[in-house]
Parts: structure tokens; C-alpha cells; sequence
């Protein structure tokens, strides 16, 4: 029979980290699960550390292709009803499939079942907890507003992320929120109260902040909003404090990155979105610095 749920890894390159993220999935106080993971192309020996481990898992190799392509296969290789995911640097919460799995059930019908998480640092240690307020029920509008859900410790029925059409392989990042943002439009999402994951911060994270990567967020809220619906329960109100809020923090990473053009750019499309004063300014900054390095 087909285990209920499919505990699902993409990796790359995280053979350091990704021995504890399988020792805690493995300590799973749940049971009926199997263990799936993909490597998307990984290169320091990563599968041999698997093969030569006594893991009870399935392990699919691929070219590199990015963390969406690995998702998707990961969707596509799951046999459980419902897939949770789980990043190969981070770190499941013992009882998080049996929370997840109980919320699922007894909500009746499709639903996505989400946590917060505790912030751990490359050693795992706990330094602090998503203070988040989480939302339940059709939580687009809040959504739109704030990234609350994470790929890690959430659980969703696998043929709703296949009518979904899975990760958009396009996009380098924010794969995950883009499908979030598209989910949100049909189905409830269930929040839990104490966390389901930890949340490893370390050199090499995929999620850490830069403007580069800020610049396709933006891009994910803009095609949500303009085309994929979101314009139908996100006010132009909200809608414009949420793209001034983004243009603004991609402009300060421009500026931490000695990037004063690309900073005066966005501080100036910021104030433009909605007028505020602190883009206002921080625009001026940005233009005098990029005149003193001419």
C-alpha cells in the first residue's frame, strides 16, 4: 500500500547538513510516511553518502536544474496522498507530520496545513521563533502581504500542487511563493500554533536577501496581481503599499551592495508606488552617492 504521506528533500551541495535534516525526519514520531529525496546535481558526495548510508529512503539523481525543477520532481516521484517538504538544511520538528497530518484530516476537504518554525544557526543552535501571525482560512489578502507560508513543515495534498502545475521552473526564486500566492486563490490554509520546522541561516542559503533576488519577489507579486487573479481580492491600496514596501527594501540592498544606480532606481519607484518620505530621502542619498563615485 502507498504510505499517506511523502516526506519530500531537494538538495544541492548540503552533504554537511543534510545527514541531521534526515536524522530528524527518520525520528518522526508519525509513521506511515516514505522519505523521497532529489539531487539536483550535487557535487560534493552527496550520493555517495546516501547510497553509503542505511537510510530507508528513495534517491534521485539529476542534472542541476534549480530548486524548483527539483520540487517538481519530487511531486512527481511522491506516492503518499499528502507531500510535505523539507529542505536539506533544515530541520523537521518530531512531531510535525503527526500535527500536520491530524489538521489535514480534520479540516474535511483540500487544505494547506502550514507552521511557524524556530531560527536555528549553522551549528543548530535556537536563537529565536517566526513571531508571525499566521492566518487560517482563504488568507490571499494577508498572503499578498507578508511571506507566511514555507515549503518546509506545511502539508498539501498532492494532486492540488498537480492541478496547480507545480513550481514554476522559470523562476530562480520564489518558486514557492508564486505557488502559494496561486493556491491562495482556491484553497484554505490551516495555521498551527508552535512550530513545525527549524530554520537554518547560514552562508549559502538559497532564501538570504539580496536585490537580485528582492527583484524577482517583486516580479512574482506584480504577475500575481496583474495576471493570475490577484487583482480580485487585493485592494489597489494594499496592493500599492505592498509594491513600494518591496521596491524600498530592494533599493537598501542595492545600497548595502554598493549599488548606488540600482538603488536610486527602486528608493524612486518606491515613493512613486505611494509617497513616503523615508524613500524620498534615501533616494536623494542614493543619488548623491552615485554622483560622488562619477
Amino acid at each position: 500500500m502507498s504510505p499517506k504521506v511523502s516526506i519530500c528533500i531537494p538538495t544541492y551541495n548540503r552533504k554537511d547538513y543534510l545527514k541531521e535534516t534526515l536524522d530528524s525526519v527518520f525520528a518522526q514520531t508519525y509513521t506511515d510516511y516514505e522519505v523521497v529525496v532529489v539531487d539536483d546535481g550535487s557535487t560534493d558526495g552527496t550520493e555517495e553518502m546516501i547510497k553509503n548510508s542505511s537510510y530507508k529512503l528513495r534517491y534521485h539523481r539529476q542534472p542541476n536544474a534549480g530548486d524548483a525543477s527539483a520540487r517538481n520532481k519530487l511531486i512527481e516521484l511522491a506516492e503518499g496522498k499528502y507531500i510535505t517538504f523539507i529542505d536539506s538544511d533544515d530541520l523537521l520538528m518530531p512531531d510535525a507530520v503527526f500535527r500536520l497530518v491530524e489538521a489535514e484530516e480534520s479540516a474535511g476537504g483540500d487544505v494547506v496545513v502550514y507552521g511557524p518554525y524556530y531560527r536555528i544557526d549553522q551549528d543548530g543552535k535556537i536563537y529565536g521563533k517566526c513571531k508571525r501571525k499566521l492566518c487560517s482560512g482563504f488568507i490571499a489578502n494577508e498572503l499578498f502581504q507578508n511571506i507566511l507560508v514555507h515549503s518546509c513543515g506545511s502539508l498539501f495534498p498532492k494532486r492540488v500542487l498537480e492541478e496547480a502545475g507545480g513550481f514554476n521552473s522559470k523562476l530562480a526564486v520564489c518558486s514557492d511563493y508564486d505557488l502559494w500566492l496561486r493556491l491562495s486563490l482556491k484553497y484554505r490554509f490551516i495555521a498551527l500554533d508552535a512550530p513545525t520546522f527549524k530554520r537554518r541561516r547560514h552562508p549559502g542559503n538559497l532564501s538570504s536577501r539580496s536585490s537580485e533576488k528582492q527583484i524577482v519577489e517583486l516580479k512574482v507579486l506584480e504577475d500575481f496581481y496583474c495576471s493570475k487573479g490577484g487583482e480580485k481580492v487585493i485592494t489597489p491600496k494594499i496592493a500599492k503599499k505592498r509594491f513600494s514596501r518591496t521596491e524600498y527594501r530592494i533599493a537598501k540592498s542595492a545600497m548595502n551592495e554598493k549599488k548606488p544606480a540600482l538603488a536610486a532606481e527602486h528608493f524612486r519607484a518606491s515613493f512613486r508606488r505611494r509617497f513616503n518620505i523615508k524613500a524620498f530621502l534615501m533616494w536623494m542619498i542614493a543619488l548623491f552617492k552615485l554622483c560622488a563615485a562619477r
